[in-house]
């Protein structure tokens, strides 16, 4: 082995979180904005929410721009979680079939590049109780830690259902104990970096307020930084290269937005 070995382990990698957001409202004509959004942001793993049978069938496994793919339906739902990669998955972890991890809405995969192996989830935690997205989040972190010796560097995204104040965005930092258990190691939030580096504001990526789907709409709902990319802590070196919130187009077609939620992408160099 020669000396420096290692440091020639390193690759770039663009990730991207999207809710695409299962409602009728333009949905044939949302489904091809939606994978242009996609291409546009040119990731290379994306995580994906509200996802159903036919639009993975049908959309997502038509598109030659991902070969590795995976989807798990919610038992009793017609929709799910899905994760599209441009490389293998060499293992899958489904976690709403587990009584051990509360049942969470969330689906890990594996996956190696230039020699380092990575472990990705997609979440999309209710909307509908703080208590369950509590538990939820406590048993996603605790399943992904027991991963430590079996990857290199850890990312979890997707739709949080919670806004930057939340327990969970807490918990995740570290900032405070859920049920006496804490994170840790803790994560990273890739838009709260990205705002502390270049002084941008942080961006709402559900926003009840400029979104066209609540356009004409009376309500006093506050805009949130729902959809997150986080990464673990690491001894390794993790770089921050770029970062967009994408899907804000409206498009006159359907007078919508490609879905009522915004994506987040980011580009990533990774070291070991």
């Amino acid at each position: 082995m020669e000396t420096g070995e290692y440091n020639l382990k390193e690759c770039t990698l663009r990730f991207a979180t999207y809710n695409i957001w299962n409602d009728d409202s333009g949905q044939e004509k949302r489904a091809a904005r939606i994978l242009q959004e996609l291409q546009a942001v040119r990731a290379d793993v994306v995580g994906l929410q509200e996802v159903t049978e036919n639009f993975y069938t049908n959309y997502l496994c038509a598109d030659a721009a991902f070969l590795h793919r995976a989807f798990c339906k919610y038992e009793g739902e017609e929709e799910g979680l899905a994760i599209l990669s441009k490389y293998p998955l060499t293992e899958l972890f489904f976690l709403q079939t587990s009584p051990e991890y509360a049942y969470s809405n969330a689906l890990n995969v594996l996956f190696s590049v230039n020699g380092l192996r990575f472990s990705l989830t997609d979440v999309h935690l209710p909307w509908d109780s703080v208590r369950r997205q509590e538990k939820q989040i406590t048993a996603i972190d605790r399943y992904i830690h027991l991963q430590e010796s079996r990857a290199d560097f850890f990312v979890l995204l997707g739709d949080f259902n919670s806004n930057i104040h939340s327990s969970v965005h807490r918990y995740l930092l570290g900032e405070q104990t859920i049920d006496g258990m804490e994170s840790h190691l803790y994560w990273d939030d890739l838009q709260s970096a990205h705002c502390a580096r270049t002084g941008a504001s942080m961006t709402a990526t559900l926003d009840f307020i400029r979104n066209p789907r609540w356009k004409g709409e009376e309500n006093i709902s506050v805009p949130m930084v729902a959809d997150r990319i986080y990464v673990m802590e690491s001894w390794h070196k993790v770089a921050l290269r770029n970062f967009r919130i994408f899907g804000t187009e409206e498009f006159p077609e359907t007078g919508l937005c490609a879905s009522d939620h915004y994506g987040v992408a980011a580009e990533l160099r990774f070291k070991k």
